[in-house]
């Protein structure tokens, strides 16, 4: 992936928080899905909970510190 350097394509770039709720909405379904044997589904449910523990921990405090500072 090549990195675009014109301040104004913004539209070009893409949120990485956004991406990674996207992602973590992929192992969720993937932990729903009946066709995957169990085992799978538990270890699919136990990386969703890691993952979204670690969002609100990292990801979220720094978008509360954006705000803050006016750069969100």
């Amino acid at each position: 992936m090549g990195s675009v350097g014109v301040a104004g394509e913004a539209h070009l770039f893409f949120s990485r928080e956004l991406s990674w709720l996207e992602f973590n909405a992929r192992v969720l379904n993937e932990a729903r899905d009946p066709r995957t044997p169990l085992l799978e589904r538990l270890k699919f449910l136990a990386i969703f909970s890691s993952n979204l523990d670690e969002f609100y921990m990292v990801r979220v405090g720094g978008l509360r510190r954006k705000l803050k500072s006016g750069k969100g």
